[in-house]
C-alpha cells in the first residue's frame, strides 16, 4: 500500500488535464500489477517498482513538455509507449508491389523495344514467363495468408475474438 500511495502522489507531476483523464486508470493498473508482483521475489519487486516509478517520472516530464510547448507533433498525444510500432501504413505494401510491377513492366517494354529495333539481337521476350511467376507468387502469398488466418481463427486469436472478450478497465475492478 505504501507503493500505491507513492504512485498516487507522483501522479501529481502530470498536468492536471492528463491526470484527470488518465490518473485513476493508471493507479488502478499499477495496483493490479503490484498485487501480482507482491508474491514474487524481493529482486523482482524492486525491479518492478524502479521500472514503474521511472516510467511515471519520464511520462510526467514528457507530458509537461508537451503542455508547455503546445506541440504534439513530435510525440503521439494518446497511447504513449503502448502504441503500435508499425512505421508506415499497411497500404504501403500494396503500393510498393504496384510500383515493383510498374518497374518490371517498364523494363520488359524496354527490352521488347531493344529486341525489335536492336541490331541482330535474338533474345526472346520473357514477358509471359514474368506474368506466370508473378501470378504464382501472388497465389502462394494469398494461400499462406489464408492458412495463417485459418489457424488463428481456429485458435480464437483473431482480432474479432479478442475484441469480443475485451472488457473496459472500469468493469474489471
Amino acid at each position: 500500500m505504501l507503493m500505491l500511495a507513492l504512485y498516487r502522489r507522483l501522479l501529481y507531476l502530470y498536468p492536471a488535464g492528463y491526470r484527470c483523464k488518465y490518473g485513476e486508470e493508471m493507479a488502478w493498473v499499477f495496483q493490479q500489477a503490484h498485487a501480482e508482483i507482491t508474491k514474487g521475489r524481493v529482486f523482482a519487486r524492486a525491479e518492478f517498482c524502479a521500472r514503474e516509478i521511472g516510467g511515471l517520472l519520464f511520462g510526467s516530464v514528457r507530458e509537461q513538455v508537451r503542455r508547455l510547448s503546445n506541440s504534439y507533433d513530435w510525440m503521439s498525444r494518446e497511447g504513449g509507449s503502448m502504441e503500435s510500432k508499425f512505421r508506415f501504413p499497411r497500404a504501403t505494401v500494396f503500393l510498393m508491389l504496384l510500383s515493383l510491377a510498374g518497374v518490371v513492366l517498364s523494363l520488359e517494354e524496354a527490352r521488347a523495344i531493344q529486341i525489335h529495333y536492336g541490331v541482330g539481337s535474338s533474345i526472346p521476350p520473357e514477358w509471359p514467363a514474368m506474368l506466370w511467376i508473378f501470378g504464382r507468387l501472388l497465389l502462394i502469398a494469398a494461400a499462406t495468408a489464408g492458412i495463417v488466418w485459418g489457424i488463428f481463427f481456429a485458435l480464437r486469436r483473431t482480432g474479432v475474438h479478442r475484441l469480443a472478450e475485451l472488457k473496459p478497465w472500469r468493469e474489471q475492478k
